[in-house]
């Protein structure tokens, strides 16, 4: 009889819960809410991961003894001492020596590639590079954070805006669009208004990255200083890739990139500039989309936990069982 893997991507806002047979089929999926294990600590990680595995069985009707393995991908669980403390939360269930916990950047890396080697570029708010080799040896460059680094990020592209706004507003840069059209859209009398409200955080970085995609809309319009913070953000998301690349001696060999996060809605106007800093490793380069989203590179880790062999068979079951779901419950 066939049994089932299950895999969770364990975000800052929700969590991603699926159930998928050992064939790659999509059983069911559910959400619950955040499982980042140092924002909600670990007595609220396991209500709400038992409770959306509950749901997972619940409608699939299959019991808790046909699951193999459980593989959680959660936000705040990248060092080994929170992995452990997480797997021990579930001692006294009868998942106790079933579950692997990693990362969500580990199982975004494994989704984006179904587990082969390959570098994911993640920017939304803040941005961080991974990738793997053939070896399995995975690397990461960036992602420290608001104060310390995230160029390329959309909070990256919204403070360069800001910034290009009030030099405009001294006389001691050039003129931009992006003075009136911030202006206008924190509905201030002036620009130097911001200043106050930024260090006061009423205007918080999540609402500083969100001008990200008016600052990629100016510079579509031919807005010279849009134009060159879009430059400079894709000049910076390629020095993450290359800095990776060049940790896991991709010189000379085909480096694949997938691009994960809100920024690359805009991926277009990217991809050259990244391109130009990969080329320097590399002239084989590729540039795409996930292949799976990260819950299922959580499942697919899971199979791979208990050796089920990860074929392009099982690939494309996993593929088309995804577009054809139908959730009844």
């Amino acid at each position: 009889m066939a049994t089932f893997v299950i895999g969770a991507d364990g975000g800052g806002t929700k969590t991603e819960l699926v159930l998928v047979d050992v064939t790659g089929n999509l059983v069911s999926k559910t959400r619950v809410a955040s499982t980042n294990y140092q924002a909600m600590g670990g007595q609220k990680v396991r209500q709400e991961l038992l409770t959306g595995i509950g749901r997972l069985l619940k409608k699939s009707n299959i019991p808790a003894s046909k699951i193999d393995h459980l593989f959680f991908g959660l936000a705040g669980a990248g060092r080994k001492r929170d992995q452990e403390e997480v797997r021990a939360l579930f001692n006294d269930t009868e998942y106790k020596g079933k579950i692997t916990v990693e990362s969500d950047a580990i199982i975004a890396l494994e989704g984006a590639f179904a587990t082969e080697p390959g570098i994911i570029i993640i920017s939304g708010t803040g941005a961080i590079c991974f990738g793997k080799n053939e070896e399995g040896r995975v690397v990461r460059s960036g992602g420290w954070g608001y104060l310390l680094g995230d160029e390329g990020s959309g909070y990256s592209i919204g403070r360069s805006a800001i910034v290009a706004a009030l030099q405009d507003f001294d006389g001691r840069g050039e003129k931009t669009e992006l003075r009136q059209r911030i202006t206008q859209n924190f509905n201030l009398n002036s620009i130097d208004e911001i200043i106050p409200l930024v260090y006061q955080n009423k205007i918080d970085r999540v609402k500083i990255a969100n001008l990200a995609p008016l600052v990629f809309e100016l510079a579509q319009r031919g807005d010279a200083k849009s134009e060159e913070i879009v430059r400079n953000t894709g000049r910076d998301l390629g020095l993450l890739a290359k800095a990776v690349a060049q940790k896991l001696n991709f010189a000379g060999e085909e480096i694949k990139v997938a691009l994960i996060g809100s920024v690359f809605i805009q991926k277009e106007t990217l991809v050259n500039n990244i391109s130009k800093e990969l080329y320097e490793i590399s002239w084989n380069i590729s540039i795409n989309d996930p292949m799976f989203q990260p819950a299922y590179g959580a499942a697919l880790m899971a199979m791979k936990n208990v050796r089920v062999e990860i074929n392009e068979g099982l690939l494309a079951n996993l593929k088309n069982s995804i577009q054809n779901f139908v959730d009844l419950n």
